[in-house]
């Protein structure tokens, strides 16, 4: 289960083909992810301004931050559903231009009631972005290298939090030009880019590998051949209705899974500068310390992702990588100076961003093509819940006590159960 599958293919063709596919689709995936995760965290910026204009204590910002990936968990599945059948372009660039709107949208915020509202629309927007890009780079990629480019993908999400932490303040400086606030400033400048991306995207974007034209005859040949033979290698699951896909226990487990993940996810840069800001720093200082984790998740991510390809290694990976981050968390839970409470998001990105990169090969690799479509919408959808849930148990919590002990201490125990989860599904994997 843990080697490398054999393509047995001319190696030329093979290292040929896989970087004509990585150039054509990876900056696109990768600046579509960066805009995604940027119009998703930068309320994080817009707290230090907003909260108190808006008057909104930690427990209601954490509703904001969570119903996003609320509405989001709901329209996982059929998102998913209408990538297969019709198509990424029409999926991701649709997809692209909706969130666009909606975080512009956000800049009209004027109440409490009025951000939910306009939250949920960007998860609404935004639905099945994650799992669909998942889906489509399991049509293009070879299971050998897959980790790889699910890692490349993932890049975008510690380098948009870096980017986010060195721009966002400097926006915030525009608080009062043209009589706008900041904040409002924020939400407007960082929602034109993905507009223009999805307009980009109906044109550049090919659906399935026989269908690009951009490949040699030959080229086309061994990729199909290729993901053909992955397909029958790995695929466990093969339930083609949706009903009986999204029952099947494993898919259950691989979303439980990513529920623990995606709470590790969700809780790494919502409050981040908001701690960093109590700390008495400038906000443009505060960009550049909320930097610094994201930077060690990127390093941890390139590492621990090329490694696992290159052992075949998956499921013993991913339960570390777990464990990672959930020892991140607890030492950011218990830290009581600036400097511990760094190192523990930085551990705590490595072992969430390198969980991201090597866990989702599991459900792309051991699902058959017939079932993959509404079982890692599914996969993503019980994700989102983790998402959506986890921002107000830490708001509640910090509201209550004052600190943000408890809430972090209970992600680090989701993050741990979900380490047990992942050798449960590898036990299960070896029964069958």
């Amino acid at each position: 289960m843990s080697k490398l599958i054999d393509v047995g293919t001319d190696a030329d063709v093979e290292r040929t083909t896989i970087r004509k596919v990585a150039a054509r689709l990876m900056w696109f995936v990768m600046a579509l992810y960066f805009l995604a995760i940027l119009d998703r965290g930068n309320i994080s910026f817009a707290a230090l301004q907003m909260n108190k204009e808006l008057g909104l204590g930690a427990e209601m910002f954490g509703i904001a931050v969570g119903i996003m990936y609320f509405t989001y968990s709901l329209f996982e599945i059929p998102s998913n559903l209408i990538l297969h059948r019709y198509g990424a372009r029409m999926t991701l660039t649709r997809i692209a231009i909706l969130w666009g709107i909606a975080t512009i949208l956000m800049a009209f915020t004027q109440g409490p009631l009025s951000l939910y509202v306009f939250r949920g629309f960007l998860g609404f927007a935004e639905s099945g972005l994650f799992p669909g890009v998942m889906l489509l780079l399991s049509m293009w990629f070879p299971f050998v290298y897959r980790a790889r480019y699910n890692a490349m993908f993932n890049y975008a999400v510690p380098i948009s939090y870096i980017f986010a932490s060195l721009i966002s303040g400097a926006i915030l400086e525009l608080s009062g030009t043209l009589g706008i606030a900041g904040w409002k400033w924020l939400f407007i400048l960082e929602g034109i880019p993905p507009i223009i991306l999805g307009i980009i995207g109906i044109f550049y974007l090919t659906d399935r590998p026989h269908q690009a034209t951009w490949l040699t005859a030959k080229q086309r040949d061994w990729l199909v051949g290729a993901l053909e033979r992955d397909a029958k290698a790995t695929g466990v699951v093969h339930g083609e209705g949706v009903l009986k896909t999204i029952s099947n226990p494993m898919v259950i487990l691989f979303g439980l899974c990513n529920f623990g993940l995606f709470c590790g996810l969700a809780s790494l840069f919502p409050w981040l500068p908001q701690i960093i800001k109590s700390f008495g720093l400038p906000s443009s200082q505060v960009g550049l310390v909320t930097a610094i984790p994201p930077v060690a998740g990127l390093i941890g991510m390139i590492v621990l992702s090329r490694h696992s390809d290159h052992v075949g290694e998956r499921f013993h990976y991913a339960t570390m990588t777990f464990v990672i981050a959930a020892a991140g968390f607890a030492i950011a839970a218990v830290a009581t100076t600036p400097t511990w409470i760094i190192v523990g998001f930085m551990v705590a990105n490595v072992g969430v961003y390198g969980t991201q990169a090597v866990f989702w090969t599991i459900p792309q690799s051991y699902l058959s093509r017939q079932s993959a479509p509404g079982a890692i919408g599914l996969v993503g959808m019980l994700g989102s819940i983790g998402g959506a849930t986890i921002p107000v148990a830490i708001g509640r919590a910090k509201d209550a006590s004052g600190s943000f002990t408890v809430g972090f201490l209970v992600v680090a125990g989701v993050l741990l159960f979900a380490a047990i989860l992942i050798q449960v599904a590898r036990a299960r994997l070896i029964r069958n």
